[in-house]
């Protein structure tokens, strides 16, 4: 099964290929931490029966954008929608590379406040139901079968 850390490892890469010269920090910032700089972190996860082995994903990871602020935590938000939006076309592609599989895209919703600017992408795969191999093999199987011979 494919780990969530791995997903959000693939965004954080996608981001600093665009950002290179820019921290991006995963699932928490540190105090007094860098500005101009990326958060990077998973939101939430749904998981869907697709079959008695196979489960459908929804993973959700939130890309978050920091630009510099003044004394009152009040960034320049031109500047933090031009970052969301940026980040959004990133991930406006059909599908995100994560090892030798690609996840499809299916939302990418932005989000801009006073202080910081969010991107929300989902990816939709589906993967393997955890603890199928240890499942017993089909034994003996008795069919009756009625009708005309």
């Amino acid at each position: 099964m494919l780990s969530f850390s791995t997903i959000t490892q693939a965004v954080q890469e996608l981001v600093a290929e665009r950002y290179p010269e820019t921290p991006i920090y995963m699932n928490r910032v540190p105090v007094e931490f860098d500005r101009p700089s990326f958060l990077v972190e998973l939101g939430p996860v749904e998981m869907l029966d697709a079959s008695y082995a196979c489960l459908e994903l929804k993973v959700t990871v939130v890309v978050t954008a920091f630009v510099e602020a003044d004394d009152y935590h009040n960034s320049h938000v031109p500047d933090l929608m031009q970052r969301m939006a940026v980040v959004q076309e990133l991930f406006a592609v059909e599908g995100l590379r994560v090892e030798d599989r690609v996840l499809h895209v299916i939302a990418n919703k932005g989000n801009c406040q006073f202080d910081y600017a969010e991107a929300s992408v989902t990816f939709q795969y589906q993967d393997d139901r955890p603890g199928g191999e240890d499942w017993p093999l089909m034994g003996e199987v008795n069919v009756n079968m009625k009708g005309e011979s």
